[in-house]
C-alpha cells in the first residue's frame, strides 16, 4: 500500500470516529448537571428555583426547587432550542434521566402487610387477581379533570398563568394528584415531604407530561440522592412530536416542601437494559416463591438486585437472575427489580410487580 493510499485510509478512520462520537453526543443532552449554561431558572407558578451551597452532587452545585404541589414549580428554559428528534424518534428507548434529593428520613411506603387497602393492580377481595387497570395517561385516567400544565389546562387557581394556559377549571385543588377528583383532594393531607415528582416537557408542538414518578422505586445514585430514569414511552401529550423542539422541562413534588435536583437530561440508547419481574401473583406464607427476570438482549453484562417489600424504602434483599424468597406475614407486597449495567455504560432500570401473601 502505498504512503498516499494509507493517509486516505487514516483519514477516513479518523472521520468515521468523529462521525460516531458526533452521533453518540447527539444522543445525550445534559440539560442541567451544576451549572446553569444551557438553561435559565425560572418560577412556574409560585414555585421556586435556584442555585443553593446547602447542598452538593459530587461537589458540584445543584437546584433547589420550592413546589406546591403537582402544579407549582421550577421551570428550566433552554436558551436555545433542542430537536427531540433524537428520542421522540424511538421514545420506548430514550429516557428522562433525574438525580434528585428529597428528606427521605420523613419519606415511608404505607405498611404493605396483612390488612392493606386494596389498590391499583393488586389482587382482588376473593384471593383472585384483580384486573390490572389500563396504563393511566399521565395526566389521569380517561374521564378525570386533565392536570394543570397539560395542553391546554392551566396551573392552579392563583397561580400567574403560564404562556398559552386557559382560565382554571372549578374544583382543581393544591396538590391534586392525576385522575383525582376535587372532593378528594380536599379531603386527604397532602403528604409531608416530597415522594413524588412530575415532569412537563414543552415543546413547540405543545406539551408533554410524564404524570406522577415515584421516587422510591428509584436507583440510588449516592447516599440520598435517587436516579429516576423515566421512557419517554410513559409521557403523553401533543407535544410528543418527533419533529419538536424543546423549550423547557418544569419540574414539580407532591408536596408543600422543597427538593433538590442534581442532573436533568434527555438519554437514547440503541440496546437499552430490561427490566421485568413477571406478573402479579398469588403465593403461600413461609413457602419459597421463585422469581425469574427477563433476559437482557444481546450480551449486555448485568446484575439484578431484588427488594421483596418497598414498605419502607427500596433495600437489596437478593441477588441474580433467578431467585427465590419467602414471605414471613400475610400480605400484600411490591417486589421491586433493578438491573443495572456493570460496565456502567446503560441507564439502570426498575420493574415492580404486586405480590399477595395467603395462609
Amino acid at each position: 500500500m502505498t504512503r498516499s493510499a494509507q493517509l486516505i485510509g487514516l483519514i477516513v478512520v479518523v472521520a468515521s470516529l468523529v462521525l460516531v462520537v458526533a452521533c453518540q453526543a447527539d444522543r445525550e443532552l445534559v440539560l442541567f448537571s451544576g451549572d446553569l449554561d444551557k438553561v435559565e431558572a425560572a418560577s412556574w407558578g409560585s414555585g421556586t428555583a435556584e442555585l443553593t451551597e446547602d447542598e452538593s452532587y459530587l461537589e458540584r452545585e445543584v437546584l433547589a426547587i420550592g413546589t406546591k404541589g403537582f402544579y407549582e414549580g421550577a421551570r428550566l428554559q433552554l436558551k436555545a432550542p433542542a430537536a427531540m428528534s433524537p428520542y421522540l424518534s424511538d421514545p420506548e428507548k430514550s429516557f428522562l434521566v433525574l438525580i434528585v434529593k428529597v428528606h427521605q428520613e420523613e419519606i415511608k411506603q404505607p405498611e404493605r402487610r396483612g390488612g392493606h387497602e386494596f389498590g391499583p393492580g393488586m389482587m382482588g377481595p376473593e384471593g383472585m387477581p384483580g384486573p390490572m387497570p389500563p396504563e393511566a395517561e399521565p395526566g389521569g385516567p380517561p374521564g378525570a379533570p386533565p392536570m394543570p400544565g397539560q395542553p391546554g389546562m392551566p396551573p392552579e387557581p392563583g397561580m400567574p398563568p403560564e404562556p398559552g394556559m386557559e382560565p382554571p377549571m372549578p374544583g382543581d385543588m393544591p396538590g391534586m394528584m392525576p385522575g383525582e377528583q376535587p372532593g378528594k383532594a380536599a379531603a386527604e393531607a397532602p403528604p409531608p415531604m416530597v415522594t413524588k415528582v412530575r415532569a412537563l416537557m414543552v415543546t413547540d408542538k405543545g406539551q408533554v407530561d410524564s404524570g406522577a414518578i415515584d421516587i422510591l422505586s428509584a436507583e440510588d445514585a449516592l447516599e440520598n440522592w435517587s436516579t429516576l430514569v423515566v421512557p419517554l414511552a410513559q409521557f403523553a401529550g401533543e407535544g410528543k412530536d418527533p419533529e419538536a423542539m424543546l423549550q423547557d422541562i418544569a419540574l414539580f413534588g407532591n408536596a408543600q416542601e422543597k427538593f433538590w435536583v442534581a442532573t436533568v437530561k434527555l438519554v437514547a440508547e440503541d440496546d437499552p437494559l430490561v427490566a421485568d419481574a413477571g406478573q402479579q401473583r398469588i403465593v403461600k406464607v413461609n413457602k419459597p416463591a421463585a422469581f425469574e427476570a427477563k433476559e437482557q438482549p444481546g450480551s449486555a453484562r448485568v446484575q439484578y438486585s431484588w427488594d421483596f417489600d418497598d414498605w419502607d424504602g427500596i433495600a437489596e434483599d437478593n441477588l441474580g437472575q433467578k431467585v427465590t424468597w419467602t414471605f414471613p406475614e400475610p400480605g400484600f407486597y411490591v417486589v421491586t427489580l433493578t438491573v443495572t449495567d456493570r460496565t456502567g455504560r446503560r441507564l439502570p432500570q426498575t420493574a415492580r410487580v404486586d405480590v399477595k401473601v395467603d395462609e
